[in-house]
């Protein structure tokens, strides 16, 4: 894996789309990035926050247990700033602010969430004999709710394609035969948060996997450098 940022109590790293931040199942071990990274370094980690196992992206591991509390107290507030990159269906507005509530995982209550975004770039092409509009879009949560991007950006009518959950499977199948891939197209691409030891705000950024990236190129959506 490769290592973006390295503190003394903390590990940036970009994990690549198809591992897990841990995993607590022997079987898999192998889709672990907690493990290989550990492996890679030759020291234990701890994980303070999450991304799926599709998203691609910045990933910070604390290196104590007591570094690991603290993270993930921050991580948890509007301290750590989070951005993403996602390729949506249609074309999206400049600018919008999403602030609907959503409903807690696996419970009835209904939790307070916002997430800004904006749009990069759009384009129309050619899909299954059909005309489909496609944006590339930035993507700043100022909560951490689950699945949030993604239920939101879905809320909205733009949902990311490749997306199994809350996508368009019409869509994802003719993004799997056209370009071969079969994953939610979203990118952890830049994480701002707070170093105690150094003493200021650490910003941590890396791009996207080389699917992603292959998919913007076919689609002639330019990506921005994340701000």
């Amino acid at each position: 894996m490769k290592i973006l940022s390295q503190g003394k109590e903390y590990i940036a790293v970009h994990k690549p789309s198809g591992l897990m931040v841990y995993s607590d199942q022997k079987e898999n071990e192998n889709l672990s990035a907690q493990l290989q990274l550990e492996k890679q370094i030759k020291r234990k980690v701890f994980p303070v926050h999450r991304i799926d196992k599709d998203t691609c992206g910045v990933l910070v591991y604390a290196l104590s247990g007591a570094m690991a509390q603290e993270l993930t107290k921050l991580f948890r507030t509007r301290v750590v700033r989070k951005q993403y990159l996602a390729i949506v269906h249609g074309k999206t507005p400049p600018k919008a602010t999403i602030d609907s509530p959503l409903q807690k995982h696996k419970e009835k209550v209904m939790e307070a969430a916002i997430t800004d975004f904006v749009t990069i770039a759009s384009a129309e092409i050619e899909l299954g004999g059909e005309l489909r509009s496609y944006s590339l879009v930035r993507v700043d949560p100022k909560t951490g709710r689950f699945h949030q991007i993604r239920r939101h950006l879905k809320s909205m009518g733009h949902p990311i394609v490749g997306d199994p959950e809350y996508g368009n499977q019409w869509n994802n199948d003719r993004f799997q035969e056209s370009f071969g891939v079969k994953r939610t197209l979203l990118s952890a691409v830049l994480l701002f948060f707070p170093d105690r030891t150094a003493q200021k705000m650490q910003r941590v950024e890396t791009k996207p996997d080389p699917d992603f990236q292959r998919v913007l190129k076919a689609l002639k959506l330019e990506q921005s450098h994340p701000r």
